[in-house]
């Protein structure tokens, strides 16, 4: 169903929200600034009149202003009007700027806080919507449309102030002359009406442009961030050739939204050159008088400004109608925390954690990701969980940091249901390594100390040197102050882990959970990240999920996981002696690994 210029308009201003001193504040200055404006082209009847002798006769205005003016000397009546005009000029345009400060500041605002309330969201309430869209999406929210949702409250706002502007012209209008007036009124309609209808494709118009925006975000998106898989293949010029075809598509899309944005401007000004000539062959028709004529089409004249914007605004507001609703529908999915945090902070770990009759799916008509699993977790041991592909390994560390609650079955940490802890508290006490390192394009000490925020630079340090991370620190060019680039991308690959894991020895964790975080290093980065791990794990809570079954020697317990289900349970010595899957997996491995060799 398609939305009327009214249901846009309050749309908009739901979503933007703005302060509510500002509303009333920018409509009343602008009703102040139109007031002005009038008085000022009002004044002008007895100013022409002065310097026309005798031309208001037998005009009933001129004889009112007459009266009114009959303290002033006549000698001295000219010089009175002019500074009364000047005046309020001079107060009309400070209105007008003040108001325009308002109205900008106002704007401002609106696209701040609707920044902060997208990245807000997009950070802490709802994985799933995250997942379930594309990344440029939402960076197009957060920077484009935000902006649009601005610009539309600002144009809501002038279109306020000029139907105000027109009300108070049109009081003017009719105490000037109320058949001129009845001539301007249905002329005027009737441009309206075709102005309309030359522009009634804008809302389409601007979704299209929203639509096309999000396709050529993300071609670019992928496009910088696949550059090495582009280059690699040879693939330069077609990707180009894609680049280019969707770049052409934006283009076209948003000229079409910008001609639709121009059509009421200059058809409002032929209209309004049309309708002054019909009415000054009307006023010459009913005899009025020179200045009355004058007056008149001077308010009209001005009033054609106000006019043009109140049609231009609307088809401008009707292409900004889904950016709007862009923002409205991302702010709608992410308002409700994804995962409701709980009240109960731990003091400490101290016992296990227990995955009780655990199962788990992603969404309703997916198979069950893990199905009625139960095994425990001890405090201060290591804990290695193994199974082939797709066995569930990833959806258990998942459901330990609360990303997801189960579908069924509960998880207790000392006996008390996971959900009932204060989320942040809890995630507080893991730290993740993995062997997908993520860095920030910041300094070494930035990156390090996203640990801990407050951390001094002799602990950043101390916990570089427990990395194995200080010594080549030290030698870049500005040591812990260096810019390592996106993604760390200046750095190799060990040393990425080994900052990584030096943020993690900062974090101080409670429980440290491994995801094969050496497995795509060389073999001696990953012996030495390994002993750095093996030394730092001491007596932690380790949970490792292993794909490399070398890597669970020393575990205390391993959990063999096999489509979704725990098939064995032990440590890996009594797995081994019992031949069953765990074995299995430990004889593919390494019989492969002693045909190689």
């Amino acid at each position: 169903m398609s939305l009327t210029f009214l249901d846009r308009a309050i749309g908009l201003l739901k979503v933007a929200d703005p302060p509510r001193w500002s509303s009333p504040s920018i409509v009343a200055l602008g009703l102040l600034a139109a007031f002005l404006e009038g008085a000022t082209l009002y004044l002008f009847i007895p100013l022409v009149q002065s310097l026309s002798a005798g031309s208001a006769a037998g005009d009933q205005i001129g004889h009112q202003f007459n009266d009114l003016l009959a303290p002033i000397p006549s000698d001295r009546r000219v010089a009175v009007l002019v500074a009364a005009v000047i005046t309020a000029v001079v107060l009309k345009n400070a209105v007008s700027f003040l108001n325009t400060y308002v109205t900008r500041l106002t704007g401002g605002h609106v696209a701040h806080r609707l920044r902060l309330r997208v990245f807000e969201q997009t950070i802490s309430s709802c994985i799933d919507y995250r997942v379930q869209n594309k990344k440029t999406d939402i960076v197009n929210t957060l920077t484009t449309e935000t902006w649009k949702v601005s610009s539309g409250l600002i144009l809501v706002y002038r279109l306020v102030i000029c139907v105000c502007t027109c009300a108070v012209f049109l009081v003017l209008l009719l105490s000037i002359s109320i058949p001129l007036t009845a001539v301007a009124l249905l002329f005027l309609g009737i441009s309206a009406a075709m102005i309309h209808l030359a522009t009634r494709r804008a809302a389409g118009a601007g979704k299209s442009v929203v639509v096309e925006n999000k396709r050529f975000g993300l071609r670019m998106w992928e496009s910088i961030n696949a550059l090495p898989l582009i280059r690699s293949f040879s693939r330069e010029d077609y990707e180009f050739t894609r680049f280019e075809a969707l770049s052409e598509n934006v283009h076209w899309r948003i000229l079409k939204m910008d001609m639709l944005w121009a059509v009421p401007g200059p058809l409002s000004e032929i209209f309004a050159t049309a309708l002054i000539g019909l009415l000054i062959l009307t006023g010459s028709m009913l005899g009025t008088g020179f200045a009355v004529l004058a007056a008149f089409l001077a308010v009209l004249w001005r009033m054609q400004g106000p006019v043009r914007e109140i049609m231009s605004s609307k088809v401008a507001l009707d292409t900004l109608g889904a950016s709007v609703a862009d923002v409205a529908e991302y702010l709608e999915a992410t308002k409700a925390p994804h995962i409701k945090s709980g009240t109960k902070r731990l003091p400490a770990f101290e016992t296990a954690i227990e995955f009780r009759e655990v199962s788990f799916r992603y969404a309703p008509h997916e198979p069950l990701a893990l199905d009625r699993v139960s095994f425990t977790i001890p405090m201060g041991r290591n804990t290695a969980i193994v199974g082939r592909s797709g066995a569930g390994k990833s959806t258990l560390m998942t459901l330990l940091y609360r990303f997801e609650d189960p579908t069924s079955g509960e998880i207790l940490v000392d006996g008390t249901p996971l959900p009932e802890l204060d989320i942040r508290d809890w995630r507080k006490r893991l730290s993740l390594m993995s062997q997908e390192v993520r860095l920030f394009n910041e300094t070494v000490e930035s990156n390090i100390a996203y640990g801990d925020l407050d951390a001094a630079p002799e602990v950043i340090r101390k916990a570089a040197a427990v990395a194995g991370a200080d010594d080549f620190i030290r030698a870049m060019p500005d040591g812990y102050a260096t810019e390592i680039g996106d993604h760390g991308m200046r750095l190799s690959g060990g040393q990425r882990q080994r900052i990584a894991l030096a943020r993690t020895i900062l974090r101080d964790p409670d429980i440290l959970l491994l995801d094969e975080a050496t497995n795509a290093l060389d073999s001696e980065s990953e012996s030495a990240i390994q002993d750095a791990l093996d030394i730092y794990a001491r007596g932690r809570t380790v949970v490792v999920i292993a794909h490399r079954l070398a890597t669970v020697a020393d575990a205390d317990q391993v959990i063999v996981l096999e489509a979704g289900r725990v098939v064995e349970s032990g440590p890996p010595a009594t797995l081994l002696r019992s031949e069953g899957q765990f074995a299995r997996l430990h004889g593919l491995q390494f019989g492969k690994m002693s045909m190689r060799g």
